[in-house]
């Protein structure tokens, strides 16, 4: 009895660390973060008020909690949204990132990046039609930048925008 005590016990103390460092195997997003226009992507969005917005996200992060709070101005005008994800893959529901209405998604980390993914209905002039949109999040290795990456697609085809944030001081 006793020595099979003491085997669990080292067989704890040997794992102990292995557990800790697998706690710490995904990225804190945590901080506040500046869109930089010059690198940022916006595909066939680049002519509208969105790539020509500044905007802030502050990003409060606690895996598997993920807040995002993001503020868009222009004009003189600003929008703030606020997200919460889950990357247990418990599944959320938030503002639509543009525009009126909920989304749900389920989130999830692939490898480095936090990915959201969401299935959407949509009602247009000649009915309703379905949208999946994936959004991935990914911090740089030295921790200056996040990307943002959000792909819009169904049956025609995938739209992409690429958005690259600094860490703001």
């Amino acid at each position: 009895m006793r020595r099979s005590l003491s085997a669990s016990l080292l067989i704890l103390f040997l794992l102990a660390p292995a557990a800790a460092v697998a706690d710490k195997k995904h990225p804190d997003l945590s901080g506040s973060w500046q869109v930089d226009r010059e690198k940022s992507d916006y595909g066939e969005w680049s002519d509208k008020p969105l790539s020509k917005a500044d905007s802030t996200l502050v990003i409060a992060h606690v895996d598997p909690e993920l807040k995002i709070r993001r503020t868009l101005a222009l004009n003189g005008r600003e929008e703030v949204k606020e997200f919460t994800y889950y990357t247990d893959g418990r599944g959320e529901t938030n503002p639509a990132t543009l525009g009126a209405g909920e989304v749900k998604s389920k989130t999830k980390w692939d490898g480095d990046k936090v990915v959201a993914e969401a299935h959407i209905t949509r009602q247009g002039a000649g009915g309703s039609y379905e949208l999946n949109v994936t959004q991935k999040w990914q911090v740089s290795s030295d921790g200056k930048t996040l990307t943002n990456t959000t792909t819009i697609g169904n049956q025609m085809g995938a739209q992409q925008i690429k958005l690259v944030y600094r860490r703001a001081q």
